[in-house]
């Protein structure tokens, strides 16, 4: 039992740090040139979720729906070759999806100037879909292991709670469940991996 208590949640992780970041330097090229069409997909669910029609409404969550399915195609067949939860984190992305694809078959994505979050919304959107793959390249990463909207999970998820935050329905909150789970399990292995060397 001793021997159990001694561990720390780093020693759980079957990779380190510079593996990890290389992970994303495979995805982009494993997924070339799709990366060309996520700058109109990440504007055209922006524009669509702040149209007047509803039709655009539902298009937004379209869209949103293929980001999370694009991540999950391309990014956990590659993850699962050093985690072997990979799968099932795949899951919660197929899942969040479908969810979205349900969204899309009613009113769709309403964004909502007058909503009490919309500004921390906006933020998030904005880091998502365009500041987080600088963020890497403030640390030192190289352009190529970017982590980009709809292929990589963490701006996938960080932009969709932005959306959650603006939008109009009052049910919205059920999009973010997932999101926030994704969130909790990234910063858990970027604290593991970072604590690594301590």
């Amino acid at each position: 039992m001793e021997t159990w208590l001694s561990y720390r949640p780093a020693d759980l992780l079957m990779f380190s740090p510079e593996i990890y970041v290389r992970l994303f330097e495979r995805l982009n090229l494993a997924a070339w040139p799709v990366q060309i069409l996520l700058p109109a997909l990440a504007a055209g669910i922006v524009l669509l979720a702040n149209s007047r029609h509803p039709h655009a409404h539902r298009l937004a969550a379209t869209g949103l729906a293929a980001a999370w399915g694009l991540a999950a195609w391309w990014f956990f067949p590659l993850y699962a070759e050093i985690n072997l939860a990979a799968p099932w984190l795949a899951t919660l992305f197929a899942a969040q999806s479908l969810l979205l694809l349900l969204v899309a078959a009613g009113p769709g994505l309403r964004l909502d100037r007058r909503s009490g979050t919309w500004w921390p919304g906006l933020a998030l959107l904005l880091w998502g879909m365009a500041l987080h793959p600088l963020a890497g390249l403030a640390t030192g990463r190289d352009v190529a292991g970017a982590e980009l909207f709809a292929l990589a999970p963490d701006p996938t998820a960080i932009a969709t709670l932005g959306i959650v935050l603006m939008a109009h329905d009052p049910g919205r909150w059920r999009l973010a469940i997932l999101p926030l789970a994704w969130c909790a399990i990234s910063a858990a292995t970027w604290w593991s991996l970072l604590s690594q060397g301590t």
